[in-house]
């Protein structure tokens, strides 16, 4: 991440944990990397918290198929004085294969309720969008320029017909 995105996503934390009166808030990539954390710090580890974060994910988009549903894009654990809101961040991206890659998870108690935590995450997941969009499209294009710089142009095309030719009848 660039220092400048991780400068916005950082502010955009802030201001959702502040708001929402939630204790912390996290941003988790859909692999389970923990991509940035605010607020209290949480009193277990958070790269294992990640790593669950995004499996619960992968687990309710099953659950979601068996009732005929696409996925479920936000989920809430309420406990008796803990509770999570996770949201994927859907359409981070106009490319398929780039979107819902991020989690939002806000850490709340009885201070807060759900409903205000929902109404701040989704202006949060609003400008999230922006940045994630931005940061996503640097990505590419370095990941383009690295390709035709250090490969050399045509490299590309050629690996790309390689491949079309071992999967032809």
């Amino acid at each position: 991440m660039f220092e400048e995105d991780f400068r916005s996503t950082t502010f955009i934390l802030q201001t959702l944990q502040r708001s929402a009166g939630a204790r912390s808030v996290m941003l988790i990539d859909k692999t389970g990397q923990l991509i940035n954390s605010i607020g209290e710090p949480p009193g277990f580890d958070v790269t294992s918290f990640s790593s669950l974060a995004a499996a619960d994910f992968a687990a309710n988009a099953m659950l979601a198929e068996m009732v005929g549903e696409k996925d479920f894009a936000t989920l809430v654990h309420q406990g008796a004085t803990a509770s999570l809101y996770l949201s994927m961040i859907e359409g981070v991206s106009d490319q398929p294969s780039r979107a819902n890659r991020v989690i939002l998870v806000v850490l709340f108690d009885r201070k807060t309720s759900l409903g205000l935590v929902r109404l701040k995450a989704r202006r949060a997941t609003d400008e999230l969008i922006v940045v994630l969009n931005r940061l996503f499209n640097k990505l590419e294009y370095r990941n383009e320029e690295t390709l035709t710089t250090t490969l050399g142009a045509d490299f590309q095309a050629e690996a790309e017909n390689e491949i079309d030719s071992l999967f032809q009848d």
